[in-house]
């Protein structure tokens, strides 16, 4: 059980990472690429934040295998699509640029990585002895 309740530990830090970023990267749009961006980062943020949390549920589900896969491969194939055919309905009804939306989405790695630079650090009692 050690190791399922790290990788929650992990997990969560990487969600709260990315949506720290996120939010982060749609404050700070407008003094980079103008007043209209902001919504366009945002959007971008929240498809990284749920494709993080979507892509964690699968991944877990094949892990630890409690039951069928197949709802698991049709979750899959559904996250996908929903995350193709959201960004094209999103640019292409005008509701949001492309590179603000992409710089959003910059969330996502952008998150992880500092979710392990943040694991990474040692703790006080490690740096003391």
């Amino acid at each position: 059980m050690a190791p399922e309740n790290t990788d929650q530990n992990g997990i969560a830090t990487a969600l709260w990472s990315v949506t720290v970023v996120a939010v982060l990267l749609a404050v700070c749009a407008p003094f980079a690429l103008g007043s209209a961006s902001r919504l366009s980062v945002g959007l971008g943020g929240l498809l990284a934040i749920f494709n993080l949390w979507g892509l964690v549920r699968i991944v877990r589900a094949f892990l630890y295998p409690v039951g069928a896969r197949a709802p698991w491969i049709l979750f899959a194939l559904f996250k996908l699509t929903v995350l193709f055919m959201g960004v094209w309905f999103l640019v292409r009804s005008g509701s949001a640029q492309v590179l603000p939306l992409l710089i959003g989405y910059a969330a996502l790695p952008l998150g992880i990585v500092v979710s392990q630079l943040r694991s990474a650090a040692p703790a006080a009692s490690e740096r003391q002895g």
